[in-house]
């Protein structure tokens, strides 16, 4: 490789100048980006990350767009190019290696920081109204039998734990087992309670009976209702 031109501070040979010294002078004394150490909040019961104010199931790669969005550039460089590596030290601790690059006065300059980013630990909303017995809806399984209830029930738990990827809510409060046979379960979300009721009343060619309790006002004024379904053989 030829270079036709020479550093007027460290005299090294280079290809092209910027700011009239050499790309490692000048990066000497300027920084291509700035970033500060940053936390995220995560939920230490279901393992959600808060980005932007949503909650959202937990991902390297939402991390790492999260901290690009984060990084200052200089305003003098062009076509900027970020790249966010990830290494996990704790369990909610990571070392962050920043490197970033783009043109200064057509001379193509990279970059790289380390930095601390951690999870903080919190719960979020609905993990926080699950842990308070909060209920939108409660499912009442009644079978033939002992082995028929525990079925429904292994089955009711499935399919509301799997919702839980869609709707946060959608968790088990409390199972109560009933003296006369059955079940009560204590569901957060009344929408993937009534997604579960639907499913089981065709598998189990059974009619469900629904009911409504008013339980207060949401903002607004507007009746807050707590549901109750029943699967009843």
């Amino acid at each position: 490789m030829s270079f036709g031109k020479f550093c007027p501070k460290c005299g090294q040979p280079t290809e092209a100048l910027v700011s009239g010294v050499c790309q490692n002078c000048f990066l000497e004394k300027h920084d291509l980006f700035e970033m500060r150490d940053f936390d995220m909040p995560t939920c230490v019961i279901c393992g959600k990350l808060q980005i932007k104010g949503m909650w959202r199931g937990y991902s390297e790669q939402d991390i790492k767009e999260e901290l690009g969005a984060k990084v200052k550039l200089n305003h003098d460089l062009d076509k900027p190019m970020i790249d966010v590596e990830l290494v996990k030290i704790e369990p909610f601790e990571y070392d962050t290696i920043v490197k970033v690059k783009g043109f200064i006065n057509d001379a193509l300059l990279e970059q790289e920081k380390g930095f601390k980013f951690k999870l903080q630990k919190v719960s979020c909303d609905a993990c926080m109204k699950l842990s308070s017995n909060y209920r939108e809806a409660v499912i009442q399984l009644r079978a033939y039998d002992n082995k028929e209830t525990d079925e429904m029930l292994k089955l009711a738990q499935t399919m509301i734990e799997k919702e839980k990827l869609h709707d946060s809510l959608s968790g088990i409060v409390k199972t109560v087992k009933v003296k006369t046979g059955g079940y009560d379960i204590w569901v957060g979300s009344k929408k993937a309670s009534k997604k579960v009721v639907r499913y089981m009343s065709k598998l189990y060619k059974v009619q469900v009976i629904s009911s409504k309790t008013l339980v207060g006002l949401q903002e607004g004024g507007k009746p807050d209702y707590r549901f109750t379904f029943c699967i009843k053989r």
